[in-house]
This record gives C-alpha cells, structure tokens and sequence, in this order.
C-alpha cells in the first residue's frame, strides 16, 4: 500500500486541487482530506507536483517485417514508458504474424508479457481468405477482448490479403449485431490509383453509407476538411479519428513534420486551434512505427523516439503556451483513447478502482526536446516520475525492468450502450 501526499489533481476546470491517494495496484481512495491508512503504508510527498493519468495511445504500428517482434516491442515501450505513456494498443499493419486467431492473440499477449516495458492491447485483422469463416473469426476475437478490428485498403501487408469494398460492406452486414468496433485506414481504390485527402474521404463516405451503427475509427487525418466531415456526422455516426501527434508538432513549431506527413492543416490553423480550444478534437496518437516510404504516405508513422517527449509537449506547447484547457488536453491522450478502445474507466483516468497508472509532472521544470531534423526546442515542464499499476517504472532517469500487461477490452466502445464513451 502506498499513499501520495501533496499531489495537485486536475480538475474540469483551469484549478486544481491539493489531494492524498491511496493505492496499491488500483487507486483506493481520492481525497481532499488526509487518508488513514496502516503503519507499513509507505508514504511519498510529491511536494506540489502534479498528479496526472497515464497516457493511452489507441494505436501503434510496432510489429515490423524486418526485426525481432520481442525486441520492438522492447525498444518501443522503453521509449514510451519515459514519456508517460503507460497503455498503447498495436494495430500491426506490417506484422508477418496478422492478429486472425486467438492463438495469434495468445502469441503477441506472451510477447508484451515477457518485453514490453508498458500495458498493451490489441486490434486484431479479417483474414479474407478464410471465406465463408472470416466473419466467425473476427467475432471471436472481439468476443475475446481485442479492442476492435483493423481494415486497411489496399493492404500494406502481403500476409494481409487486401478486401474489396464489396467485402469490407458485406463483412458489416454479416456481424451488425455483434457491436464490434473497427478500424480503417485507406482510400478509395475503386475510384483512385493512388491516396489522396479526397479519396480516403470518399472512402469514408462509402464505409458510412453501410457501417450502421458499429463504431468505427479513423486513425490518422490529415485534411481539414475531413475534420470537419467527421465532426459534422459524428453525432449520427459512431465513427471517431485521430490527428497524428506529427502534424500538430508541424502546425505549432513550424519545423519540418517529424513523420514527414502530407497534410493541409497549416493552412487552417486559426480553425484548428478553436476546435482544439473548444473540445471538438477527440484524440491525439502518435502512430508510432518505423519511417519507411517502403509503404507509402498512407503508412508512415512517427519515430519511436519521439514517444518520450510527446506528452511532455502536449502540456507545454497546447496547455501551457496557447492555453488549450488542461482537462481537454488529457481527454486526447488518454480519456478519450482509453473510452474508443473499450478499456475505460480501467485505464484513462485517475478514480477509485482505476488502474494506478500515474504521471508525476513539474511543470516548473524543462525538458530539452531533440527533432528528428536535429534541431532542439526546450519544453516546459518535465516528467519526474512514472508508475505503472502503482509501481514506480521510470524515476526521471532511470527504468525499471519490464513489468507490461496484456490488456483486453472490458467495455463495449459503442455509444449506444455506453455513454462514457463519447464526450
């Protein structure tokens, strides 16, 4: 048993509050008055530090085609554990090894197990040359707890075989009742030869038409005026997106995007700072993978290394620098993630019984932030401390071995039966 002393706790609005927290592996108590707790609880004052959740990124990219699975999940969830990102979920679009069974499932479940530094969870994939069972497949994943299932069109994977529309449409019908989540990430290929801002909106448009009500996710947009399509409809549609981490480091530092992304948003960046300001922007990922152009703009992501500072730069650059509200902050990279993918309030926030993932944050510190370009930016604040289901894994120097869980979903994602799934 441990107890927190002095930690400042965000609140919905600008103020935070000086709290004790009581927890072991979970958080017991919160609580503006002093917690009782027994002789051997051990006691930590953070001396005015604040006391955030752990972040949650909906979705990497990790497993690769060219390495050792256990030795990048290693090397991706050192870097995300420094950064206070304690929960990602993989969405491995590259993997020799895609998600089609629960053995497939138990396979990457035992790597996060014995490697990983951080709480993993997992998209699975249809396996379209399974015809007539594909469906059956993926439902027992679902029913298994992956946090939902990942489209891609056209495939970047040859162990991935690519589905029509015609598939993709029929595949919807066949599992209506089921609530599964999904994924999807291309463009319009019976229109286009190639990705642009309008063909993967066209795409969307197409998927919507048939998705009836099953949730849906979009994991990197690009275009403004996809932003504002998906707004626009999300109120009639269970469908939510993401900005890539990428081009809000391009939109506010004006430096050369880390991912080396096609974008437009910077031509907009008036209207998107009012979004953001205003709540109306759900998550923001990091979509971290390796840079390759091998598989196109559609599939690049950003560097692993960038995992440790971008939650650093979140609470400096849109919180503290352009006074985005702090609570907004932390619904992108962690409420708002953990709610799509099911496993809210587990992980996500900081209540009585969710899981104790915590970041120690001074924001009277600095953090000197390197780009990939090599040019440097000296952020405000900086990350003195992480734990992990209540554990100390990163002291502000120093890592602790890996203690990772394989993470499944524990609540259904869609909005229909779940209203804290949806701001």
């Amino acid at each position: 048993m441990k107890k927190f002393i002095n930690a400042l706790l965000p609140t919905s609005s600008n103020a935070f509050k000086r709290v004790e927290l009581l927890f072991d592996e979970k958080i017991i108590k919160i609580s503006a008055d002093e917690i009782a707790c027994e002789d051997s609880c051990e006691i930590i004052d953070l001396n005015g530090a604040m006391l955030l959740p752990g972040a949650v990124d909906a979705h990497s990219h990790i497993l690769s085609d060219n390495d050792s699975e256990a030795k990048l999940i290693g090397k991706y969830s050192q870097e995300a554990i420094k950064g206070g990102w304690t929960t990602i979920a993989e969405m491995s679009f590259r993997s020799k090894k895609p998600v089609f069974t629960l053995d497939d499932m138990k396979h990457f479940a035992a790597l996060v197990e014995e490697n990983s530094y951080i709480d993993m969870a997992l998209w699975g994939n249809v396996n379209i040359n399974d015809y007539p069972y594909h469906a059956e497949a993926a439902q027992i994943l679902w029913a298994k707890g992956v946090v939902g299932i990942a489209l891609y069109s056209p495939s970047p994977n040859p162990a991935l075989q690519e589905m029509s529309f015609s598939e993709i449409m029929d595949l919807f019908m066949d599992i209506y009742e089921s609530d599964t989540a999904f994924s999807f990430q291309g463009y319009d290929t019976e229109s286009d030869s190639q990705y642009t801002f309008d063909s993967q909106r066209e795409a969307i448009k197409k998927l919507l038409r048939r998705m009836q009500e099953n949730p849906i996710h979009i994991p990197r947009v690009s275009a403004f005026e996809t932003v504002e399509f998906i707004n626009s409809i999300s109120k009639r549609s269970d469908i939510s997106f993401s900005l890539a981490m990428a081009d809000m480091m391009e939109l506010f530092d004006n430096t050369v995007n880390p991912a080396g992304y096609e974008t437009d948003l910077k031509g907009y960046s008036a209207e998107l700072y009012e979004l953001l300001r205003t709540n109306k922007i759900y998550m923001i990922t990091n979509n971290s993978t390796d840079n390759s152009d091998k598989y196109g703009e559609l599939y690049k992501g950003l560097p692993p290394g960038l995992l440790r500072y971008s939650y650093t730069w979140i609470l400096s650059e849109l919180w503290k620098s352009r006074k985005i509200p702090l609570a907004h902050c932390l619904r992108m990279i962690s409420e708002n993630p953990a709610k799509r993918l099911g496993i809210y309030p587990q992980k996500g926030c900081l209540e009585a019984g969710s899981d104790a993932d915590f970041v120690i944050f001074d924001p009277q510190g600095s953090t000197e932030f390197k780009l990939p370009d090599g040019s440097t930016k000296k952020l405000s604040g900086n990350i003195k401390a992480v734990y992990l289901r209540g554990t100390e894994v990163f002291n502000g120097k120093k890592i602790a071995k890996p203690s990772g869980s394989f993470v499944t979903r524990t609540n259904n994602p869609k909005r229909r039966h779940n209203k804290t799934t949806w701001i």
